[in-house]
């Protein structure tokens, strides 16, 4: 598996200090919520996106995806027909500036049912956020990057990913989120997955020992703050992670 850093805030870490905290922690990825790249997608100029690039290139780490991508606007996933458009040409631009970024995954979170407020039955929400990932699934193919899906209550990032059948739209899953399943091996939500994330508070030895016998080879995620505190104790965490999953 690919281990990288997860930053939550990126109102309070900048990109420069994210790549610090990963060489501290001998990671060599780090996903980044665009708060802590641009406050929109189309205000990375190509120049600043070289620039990041290089910072990251300087501390020995790779960017390896975006998150949040869809923060503050994910109701347009499941708007109307000007709203769809709006979102594809979101994630359009979110796609091309990855690249520049040389990132690789773009991480979505759906909008919980409540947020839908009342316009749409959450099955209809998904079906057309499904249909926003769909279209923009071959431009991500074609940059080699891949849609990691989250969130919008009990079941629906699974169901989105099956609905939009699209080999680069994967779904991201929460490390406790698998302790409850009883066929880890079987279970689609792994099957799918190309993004587990962690926390401190997950158990390191039983995600280890559970990835490690289900061979997942894709990306895992260690999320934090940026606190030095929190910077310690993962330096721990990763050492049991790792002596289990061997």
């Amino acid at each position: 598996m690919r281990l990288v850093l997860e930053i939550e805030d990126g109102l309070r870490v900048s990109a420069e200090k994210a790549f610090v905290l990963a060489t501290m922690l001998k990671l060599r990825g780090v996903l980044l919520p665009w708060s802590a790249v641009a406050a929109e997608p189309a205000e990375l100029t190509e120049a600043e996106a070289g620039r990041l690039r290089q910072a990251a290139s300087a501390a020995g780490v790779t960017i390896t995806g975006l998150t949040r991508v869809m923060a503050g606007t994910e109701h347009r996933l499941a708007g109307g027909d000007t709203s769809r458009a709006a979102a594809l040409a979101r994630l359009q631009v979110a796609v091309r500036l990855c690249t520049e970024l040389d990132a690789r995954l773009v991480c979505l979170e759906l909008p919980a049912p409540k947020a839908l407020r009342g316009k749409l039955r959450p099955d209809q929400a998904r079906t057309l956020a499904a249909e926003v990932l769909r279209r923009c699934g071959p431009l991500a193919e074609s940059r080699r990057m891949t849609f990691c899906v989250s969130g919008g209550g009990r079941g629906s990032a699974e169901k989105l990913v099956r609905q939009a059948d699209h080999p680069n739209i994967r779904l991201a899953c929460d490390a406790a989120a698998l302790r409850q399943l009883a066929q880890p091996a079987r279970d689609a939500r792994l099957v799918r997955a190309r993004l587990v994330r962690a926390r401190l508070g997950d158990d390191p030895r039983l995600l280890g020992r559970l990835l490690g016998a289900l061979g997942y080879e894709h990306w895992l995620s260690l999320r934090l703050g940026g606190d030095e505190a929190d910077a310690a104790a993962a330096r721990a965490w990763l050492k049991e992670l790792r002596s289990a999953a061997e």
